[in-house]
């Protein structure tokens, strides 16, 4: 294409190479019953049909008064439109938003956004699999007998939900999971532990001599006994 090329012929190329080329069939079609459209408007009014294109070649900021403005200038009832936006922005929100807590609710939700963000296949499929639960799923699965309380009965103490987040195993500062939990993550906090007991380990060492023997006969121990096959496959080898 040149300079010359008009921003129709422009914006109806890239739709219909994206309906021809794109792996997801879903874009295909899209793409290519948005050319249909534009085609259409092309036929009936050229100038609007280009001027459209060009405003799409030159995105401007979106608002919500040129889109309700559309929607009521086609007669499109929009009263739901503010409640359903309010849910989808609570569904797709970021997980470090939520404090890790052990309210199920809480954690619900946080254990969901962090899935939508770090993991948004496994998101889909969650989401599927539980839309496909029979209505009765609360008394089929949630209800015990008197032997066996349901999970909603008296509250218990326990650890909020693990971060679904990835960890770093290389900085704390950058770890994903740990900003989801908004402290450090169980992983960083095994990290932590195990420097303390090796830090309470060396000063014991220092500070005991007997314990410093103990340490240095078990190591020539367990060395002698890795050793020891060793040997016994060389003598082995030679009496062959």
């Amino acid at each position: 294409m040149t300079d010359t090329t008009s921003s129709l012929t422009r914006l109806r190329t890239r739709l219909l190479s994206a309906a021809y080329a794109n792996a997801d069939m879903w874009t295909q079609r899209s793409a290519l019953l948005t050319d249909q459209a534009l085609a259409a408007l092309a036929d009936r009014d050229p100038a609007a049909a280009e001027d459209l294109a060009h405003r799409q070649q030159s995105p401007d900021f979106l608002n919500d008064t040129r889109v309700l403005g559309a929607a009521i200038q086609a007669g499109i009832d929009t009263s739901h439109w503010e409640e359903r936006r309010e849910k989808l922005r609570a569904y797709a929100r970021e997980a470090d938003w939520l404090n890790a807590a052990t309210d199920p609710d809480t954690e619900a939700k946080r254990l969901w956004a962090s899935l939508y963000d770090h993991y948004p296949a496994i998101a889909q499929a969650l989401a599927a699999f539980l839309t496909g639960l029979p209505p009765t799923w609360r008394e089929d699965l949630f209800t015990r007998t008197y032997l066996f309380p349901a999970p909603n009965g008296p509250a218990t103490p326990q650890l909020p939900g693990p971060e679904t987040a990835p960890y770093d195993e290389q900085s704390w500062e950058d770890c994903p999971a740990c900003a989801e939990a908004q402290d450090s993550c169980r992983f960083h906090k095994g990290v932590s532990a195990g420097m303390d007991y090796q830090a309470d380990l060396i000063k014991t060492l220092l500070a005991d001599h007997q314990a410093t023997e103990y340490v240095q006969q078990r190591h020539a121990e367990l060395e002698a006994s890795a050793a020891q096959p060793a040997t016994t496959d060389t003598d082995t080898s030679t009496h062959q």
